[in-house]
């Protein structure tokens, strides 16, 4: 708006005065162009001798005078002073000359040549219709001033009006994602500055929200992965303490100190897991593949069965996380020793050309409608979240977990990633 008034003035200003000016010099030249035609129309003597019929002057506009002077400047025909002002004895010098007198402007025009001049012709009209024409003008360059900032004012409020929508509704997605709406998104305005900060705000969103899935999914992974180590510490201790003095206490504080460490262990891998990317270095399985034997082979012997750990030879890399493999691991093989029946069998196997790593027993089977893989609430019976976090581990890792075989025997398949091309030293388990 501003800009549009100054815009204005800075043009009009100067026009209007170069109007003025324009309309001053058309003036003179008009009274110029009419004192030339008079003294064309003269006769050789502008007065006549008694008896003759008068010399007549053309007829002027109303206003404007027309005058005749001799050359001793004394006037002899029309309306003007009876001697002659200064353009007129400028003229009698052989020159035309104008000039502004008190109200009027003035023009005289020689009549003959520069060497003799026979007579002058004043021709003189008010210096008001200058001001009159430009006033006119002036009132029309007003007019249309008021049109342009008028247009401009509408411009502008369109303007802000385009400009405020997208910026309130970009606060108001502001405002819920502080309430904790992470999923708020704006629409697209078409301002592309409005739309990129959107788009940026969307994208901090959208990593605040995995973060906070990430704390949270962490929060539930601890917490199921430690309930089932420390429900396995109170049942050694309980029966420490039912066996009474025959029992050895030192075996059951010796089971619990190393499912103590196994819960330390598996604790700093999750936390890990939840704030590192993904690893992409070459997985070393047999170590992997021992630890398991030595963790898991007490607790399934407690029940009366087996664990057996089977690897083919020449096997196909794999790539991941050496704590993501221990936690998949355990935690297949604690669905095997919660839900399962009989020998339970870890077999690393090539398929395809994709090292594949296989958990089974040899119980009846799983349900065609239990969804295994969705997380569920931690007072929900059945295989709670563990199988829900082995599967996100592994497709974080870019490897599958699936279901291949639904019974009998039921058997879960790893699909373990390719190493990347350029190769990588082996993953820290």
């Amino acid at each position: 708006m501003v800009a549009v008034v100054c815009a204005v003035l800075l043009f009009a200003v100067p026009l209007g005065i170069v109007v003025l000016r324009l309309y001053q010099q058309d003036e003179v030249r008009e009274l110029q162009q009419l004192g030339e035609q008079v003294a064309v129309s003269l006769p050789a003597r502008p007065v006549q001798p008694p008896g003759s019929a008068p010399v007549e002057l053309p007829r002027a506009e109303r206003g404007t005078r027309i005058a005749v002077y001799d050359p001793g400047a004394r006037r002899v025909l029309g309306d003007g002073p009876r001697a002659g002002d200064g353009p007129v004895r400028e003229a009698a010098r052989g020159r035309a000359s104008s000039q502004r007198l008190n109200d009027s402007l003035v023009v005289a025009v020689p009549v003959g040549g520069a060497e003799r001049v026979r007579a002058m012709v004043r021709v003189s009209a008010p210096a008001s219709q200058p001001l009159r024409r430009t006033a006119l003008t002036w009132s029309g360059m007003l007019a249309l001033a008021g049109l342009a900032v008028g247009t401009g004012v509408v411009l502008a409020l369109r303007s802000s009006r385009r400009l405020a929508r997208p910026l309130e509704a970009l606060a108001g997605t502001a405002r819920r994602m502080e309430g904790g709406d992470l999923g708020a998104r704006a629409e697209p305005s078409g301002i592309p500055e409005t739309d990129a900060v959107a788009s940026a705000l969307a994208r901090t969103a959208g990593r605040v929200d995995q973060l906070l899935q990430r704390e949270r999914s962490f929060s539930a992974d601890v917490s199921h992965q430690l309930r089932t180590a420390l429900t396995g510490v109170r049942l050694d201790l309980e029966t420490s303490l039912a066996a009474g003095d025959g029992g050895d206490p030192r075996e059951a504080m010796t089971s619990a100190l190393e499912r103590l460490g196994s819960m330390e262990t598996t604790l700093a891998d999750l936390l890990i897991l939840a704030r590192d990317a993904p690893e992409r270095a070459t997985l070393d399985l047999a170590p992997l593949l021992d630890d398991v034997a030595r963790r898991w082979h007490g607790e399934l012997a407690a029940q009366g069965r087996r664990l057996r750990v089977l690897a083919e030879d020449d096997l196909p890399e794999g790539a991941g996380s050496g704590r993501a493999a221990r936690q998949i691991l355990d935690v297949l093989l604690a669905n095997a020793c919660g839900h399962g029946r009989g020998t339970v069998t870890v077999r690393v196997r090539d398929t395809g050309g994709v090292l594949a790593l296989d958990v089974e027993d040899e119980g009846p089977g799983i349900a065609d409608d239990r969804p295994l893989f969705e997380r569920r609430p931690e007072d929900a019976t059945g295989h709670g979240i563990g199988l829900a976090l082995a599967r996100s581990l592994a497709e974080a890792e870019g490897g599958r977990l699936f279901v291949s075989r639904p019974r009998p025997h039921p058997r879960f398949t790893w699909l373990i990633a390719a190493p990347p091309a350029d190769g990588a030293s082996p993953a820290d388990g």
